[in-house]
């Protein structure tokens, strides 16, 4: 019994400290608890159905997601920023407790202890609180 209240103890001082993360992964087949902790990382990698090339999104977990970059091909970055500016620049400012993805061809999104694949179909991670 003193072995769970310690573990207890140590995930509400965890969570007290703002160091755990939990969020709710969804896609449209399952839902699903994470547990994550700030600073760990995360990716997600799709396909770009219009030009036919890969993406890959980093980016890492504070407050909230934040420091994305993205990793493609000239081309598909000109699709997404009609040349007008420069994506990583931009994303790299960005922060945001809920991240959306939605991929005809599939992707894989990996964060902290988890990887989740979605094929013809959409995802989403959402972080329950922001300390």
């Amino acid at each position: 019994m003193t072995r769970r209240r310690l573990i207890a103890g140590v995930i509400v001082a965890a969570c007290f400290l703002g160091l755990f993360k939990p969020a709710v992964i969804r896609t449209d087949r399952e839902t699903r608890l994470a547990f994550l902790f700030r600073f760990q990382s995360g990716q997600i990698r799709f396909v770009n159905s219009v030009t036919d090339r890969p993406v890959a999104i980093h980016f890492r977990i504070g407050s909230r997601f934040q420091a994305f970059s993205y990793h493609t091909d000239e081309t598909t970055e000109a699709y997404y920023t009609h040349g007008v500016y420069g994506l990583n620049q931009t994303a790299g400012e960005e922060s945001t407790a809920r991240l959306r993805f939605c991929s005809v061809k599939g992707l894989v999104l990996t964060i902290g202890f988890y990887t989740m694949r979605v094929q013809d179909g959409c995802l989403e991670v959402a972080l329950l609180w922001k300390i």
